[in-house]
């Protein structure tokens, strides 16, 4: 795991990701990344960047196609 990334802030992000609306793949990338941080403490840089992806993709796309009030 990078030093950038902490496990507090994957816990954030996971618990963001499990709100949001996401593709099969990406729940069960998730869910799989939340299991190994509970079980081993830490990610792979792999995953880290992975996670971060699905993250700031969903963000953005929030931020491009909704209002403040999450109308199209």
């Amino acid at each position: 795991m990078s030093p950038v990334m902490d496990r507090e802030k994957l816990k954030r992000i996971v618990s963001v990701l499990e709100r949001d609306e996401l593709t099969l793949r990406e729940r069960q990338f998730v869910e799989a990344v939340k299991e190994y941080l509970n079980e081993s403490g830490k990610v792979t840089d792999q995953q880290e960047s992975i996670l971060e992806g699905i993250y700031k993709e969903k963000i953005w796309m929030k931020k491009t196609f909704f209002s403040q009030d999450g109308t199209p």
